[in-house]
C-alpha cells in the first residue's frame, strides 16, 4: 500500500525526538550490553573459581580415601561437591579413566535430556555425550600421592543459571532503558519546544503575515542563534513595510505633488460609484486643465512649471472638504471628486471656486505667475455610470471648455458625445483619406502688393470626403496633428509639391517664383531638413523655389531641437516665413531668438483695416519692425481694394486673399500659369512690334 506523501511529512519536533530517541537508544543499548557482558563473564569467572576451589579440595582429600579403598566417603565427597549450586555432576576416575565414585545431578535439563534419551544412567557414556557441551564447564583435577597419579577428579558446571539471571538482567535494563529514554525524551522536547520550536513557530507565523502584507514582530527572548534570528527577521520585516509602504506611495501617488495618482483616483471613483448605488445619491467629477502651461515651462523654466504645480493642488485642496478627492492625472491635469452633490448648482459653484483660486496671482521663485484652468464637469448617474464612461465624458467636456476659451467650465452634455463620436470618425476617415486619394493640393497665387505681379503661391490642403464633401482644414488638420496622422500627409504634400513644381519648369511655366508650404510641428520634429532635402534632390528643386511657413506652436517645443533644425534649413537654402505674426504671446522673442526671412501678418489683423484703429496701429507697427529686421511681409486674406492699397501704401511686399485670386485646384493653376506665360510672351511681342 503506498504511503501518503503527507504522511511522511515529519514536523521539526518530530524529527529531533527521532533523532534523539534514536541516539539515547542506541548508545544506552551498547552501554547495557557491555553491562551485561561484562557481567555475565564475571559471574561465569566466579563459577569456574569455586570449581577449581571444589576440585582443588577433593583433589587434597580424597587421597587416603582412595588408598585405603573408603568408597563412602569418596561418594560422600561427591555428593557434597555435587550439591553445591549450579555444579552438575563430580566424578572420581581411575587412571584408567573408571569411575570410583560419581554423583549427577539428574534435575539438570541436560543432564535429563540425555538420561532419557540413552535408557540409561551410565556415567562413563553420560561424561561422553556432555564433553565440550557449551552449556557445560568442565574442570578436571588430578589426584596425586606421592608423585603417583591416583586418578582424577571430573567436576560439571552448569551456565544455565547464569543465562537465566543474565536474560532477566537484561529484561530489566531493557525496561529502565525505555524509562530513561522516555523520560530524556520528554525533557528535552519540552525544553526543546520551549526554547526552539516555539520561536520557530513564531517566526513561521510571522512571515505568513509578512507575506499578507501584516508586519507582526517577533518576540525577542533570548541572545543565541534564535534571538538573533528573530532580531534579523524583525529588521528584514521592517524593511520590508518600509519597502511595501513605499512602493504603495509610488503606485498610488503622485511623486511630485504628494496627491493620489490616476490609479488611486480610478479606485476612488470605482468606490463612490458603489456607494452611490446603494445610497440613490450622486457625486461630481471635474477634470481641471491648466491652459498654457508649457508656456510656463519654456518661458520661466521646468522648476517653476514644478512649483506651479504642486501649488496647484494646495490651493485646491484647501478650498474642499475632507471628504473630497483631488488627484494628479499626469502632467498639468488635475481630477476633482465630490461625493454627495445635490445638483449641477451645487457642482457649478465649486467649480466656480476652483477656477477662481487657480487663477488667483502667485510667486513662484520670485516671480508672479497667473495661472488659467478649463474645467469639464461631468455628474453620476447623469453623464455616465462607470469610472471609465465618468473619465472619459470630462475629458471631453474640458477640452470643450478650452476650446471656448480660457478660465471656463463645462458641463458634458450629449452633443459633446456626439461631437467625440464624429471625431473619431473622421479619424478613422482620414486614415485611408490618403490611401483613398480624397486628399488633393491647391494652390492660392501670391502677389507684390505694389506691382500686382504673380510670384508664387501658397499650398493648400484640401479633404474631399464621399459622403461629408469638402472638409475644413481647419476641422482635420488640428485632428491629424494630434494624432500624428500628419506625419505622412505632410510629408505627402511636400512631394506633391516639389513634383508639380518640377513638372510646371520642365513644361515652361516659370511663372510661380517659390511654393508656401506650412509646416505642422508635429512634422518638423521627423528630421525634416534631411526630408527635405532628399525631396528637393529627387525633384531637382531649387532651395529659393520652396519658403516654409513655420507657426509659432513649432517654436514652443524645446528650443535647442528648434534653432537646430532651422539651422539645418537654413543651411539647406530655403526661406523660412513666420506664419500668423502677432498671434502668440511671444513672437517678438521669437524673432529674437531665431531667423527667419519673411513675416505672414494674420488675417485678424487685415480684416480691419484701414477702418479700425487698433489694427491699422500694429500693422503699421509690424511691417516697420519688419523693415528694419529687413524681412518681407505677407498679407493674408486681402479682400478689398482699400485693403490692398493700405498694405501696398505702407510698404507691405506681398499679399494674398479673395481679392486677388481664389485658392485653385492643380489643374486650375497649370492653367492660370500657362495663361501668364502666353499674356507675358504676347506683352513680349507686342513691344518688340512697337519698338522695330
Amino acid at each position: 500500500m503506498r504511503v501518503p506523501e503527507g504522511m511522511l511529512r515529519l514536523g521539526l519536533g518530530t524529527k529531533f525526538i527521532l533523532t534523539v530517541l534514536t541516539i539515547l537508544a542506541g548508545t544506552m543499548a551498547v552501554n547495557n550490553l557491555y553491562s551485561l557482558y561484562s557481567s555475565a563473564r564475571f559471574h561465569e569467572k566466579q563459577l569456574v573459581e569455586r570449581g577449581h576451589a571444589l576440585g582443588r579440595l577433593i583433589s587434597l582429600v580424597s587421597p587416603e580415601a582412595i588408598l585405603g579403598f573408603d568408597f563412602l566417603l569418596l561418594n560422600e565427597y561427591t555428593r557434597q561437591v555435587s550439591a553445591q549450586p549450579d555444579v552438575v555432576y563430580g566424578v572420581i576416575l581411575s587412571p584408567k579413566g573408571a569411575p570410583l565414585s560419581a554423583y549427577i545431578d539428574d534435575s539438570d535439563p541436560l543432564v535429563r535430556a540425555r538420561i532419557n534419551a540413552a535408557g540409561s544412567s551410565d556415567v562413563t557414556r553420560l561424561l561422553r555425550e556432555i564433553d565440550a557441551h557449551p552449556e557445560l564447564i568442565q574442570l578436571a583435577f588430578p589426584i596425586v600421592h606421592n608423585n603417583v597419579e591416583l586418578g582424577r577428579f571430573v567436576v560439571g558446571l552448569s551456565k544455565h543459571s547464569l543465562r537465566a539471571e543474565s536474560r532477566r538482567q537484561l529484561a530489566l535494563q531493557l525496561v529502565a532503558l525505555a524509562l530513561v529514554v522516555l523520560f530524556l525524551c520528554a525533557a528535552i522536547y519540552l525544553v526543546f519546544r520551549a526554547n526552539v520550536l516555539f520561536p520557530i513557530k513564531s517566526l513561521i507565523s510571522a512571515s505568513r503575515h509578512v507575506g499578507r502584507g501584516e508586519h507582526a514582530l517577533v518576540e525577542i527572548k533570548s541572545n543565541d542563534e534564535l534571538g538573533q534570528l528573530a532580531s534579523a527577521f524583525n529588521a528584514m520585516a521592517e524593511e520590508v513595510r518600509l519597502e511595501q509602504a513605499k512602493l504603495h506611495r509610488q503606485a498610488n501617488f503622485d511623486t511630485l505633488t504628494g496627491l493620489p495618482n490616476r490609479l488611486m483616483a480610478m479606485d476612488r471613483i470605482n468606490q463612490t460609484i458603489s456607494r452611490a448605488r446603494r445610497t440613490s445619491q450622486r457625486f461630481a467629477l471635474f477634470f481641471i486643465d491648466l491652459d498654457n502651461f508649457k508656456s510656463v515651462n519654456d518661458s520661466l523654466g521646468h522648476a517653476v512649471g514644478d512649483e506651479l504645480l504642486v501649488a496647484t493642488g494646495a490651493r485646491v485642496q484647501a478650498i474642499l472638504r475632507d471628504a473630497d478627492t483631488v488627484a494628479r492625472l499626469g502632467g498639468d491635469e488635475f481630477l476633482v471628486l465630490v461625493p454627495d452633490v445635490i445638483n449641477e448648482l451645487q457642482a457649478e459653484e465649486i467649480a466656480e471656486r476652483l477656477v477662481r483660486s487657480i487663477s488667483e496671482p502667485q510667486l513662484l521663485s520670485g516671480r508672479k505667475v497667473v495661472a488659467r484652468c478649463s474645467i469639464g464637469i461631468v455628474l453620476f448617474p447623469d453623464n455616465g455610470d462607470t469610472a471609465a464612461e465618468l473619465m472619459a465624458n470630462a475629458d471631453n467636456a474640458m477640452y470643450q471648455a478650452k476650446a471656448g476659451g480660457h478660465g471656463s467650465a463645462i458641463f458634458f452634455t450629449e452633443d459633446m458625445n456626439t461631437r467625440l463620436r464624429d471625431r473619431m470618425q473622421m479619424e478613422q476617415d482620414l486614415n485611408q483619406a490618403l490611401e483613398l486619394g480624397q486628399l488633393a493640393l491647391h494652390f492660392q497665387p501670391i502677389f507684390d502688393a505694389v506691382t500686382g505681379c504673380h510670384r508664387g503661391a501658397e499650398v493648400l490642403l484640401r479633404w474631399q470626403h464621399p459622403e461629408r464633401g469638402s472638409v475644413s482644414p481647419a476641422d482635420f488638420i488640428p485632428l491629424a496633428e494630434a494624432t500624428g496622422q500628419i506625419v505622412g500627409i505632410g510629408d505627402w504634400v511636400l512631394e506633391q509639391a516639389c513634383r508639380n513644381w518640377s513638372h510646371w519648369r520642365q513644361s515652361g511655366l516659370v511663372g510661380a517664383e517659390f511654393l508656401a508650404i506650412n509646416i505642422s510641428r508635429v512634422q518638423f520634429r521627423k528630421r525634416f531638413a534631411r526630408r527635405l532635402s532628399a525631396l528637393m534632390a529627387q525633384y531637382n528643386v531649387p532651395p529659393h523655389a520652396l519658403e516654409l511657413e513655420i507657426t509659432e506652436s513649432v517654436l514652443l517645443d524645446d528650443h535647442q531641437n528648434v534653432a537646430e533644425e532651422l539651422n539645418s534649413l537654413r543651411a539647406v537654402g530655403v526661406t523660412l516665413s513666420l506664419d500668423d505674426f502677432g498671434t502668440g504671446y511671444s513672437s517678438l522673442s521669437y524673432l529674437k531668438r531665431f531667423r527667419f526671412d519673411v513675416l505672414k501678418i494674420d488675417r485678424s489683423f487685415v480684416s480691419g483695416l484701414p477702418d479700425k484703429p487698433e489694427d491699422v496701429l500694429l500693422v503699421k507697427a509690424i511691417l516697420a519692425m519688419a523693415k528694419g529686421l529687413d524681412l518681407r511681409v505677407v498679407a493674408e486674406g486681402v479682400e478689398s481694394h482699400d485693403q490692398l492699397l493700405f498694405l501696398s501704401g505702407q510698404g507691405c511686399d506681398y499679399a494674398q486673399g479673395y481679392l486677388l485670386a481664389m485658392p485653385m485646384s492643380v489643374e486650375a493653376y497649370r492653367m492660370y500659369l500657362e495663361t501668364l506665360v502666353a499674356g507675358a510672351v504676347r506683352s513680349a511681342s507686342l513691344r518688340s512690334r512697337v519698338t522695330g
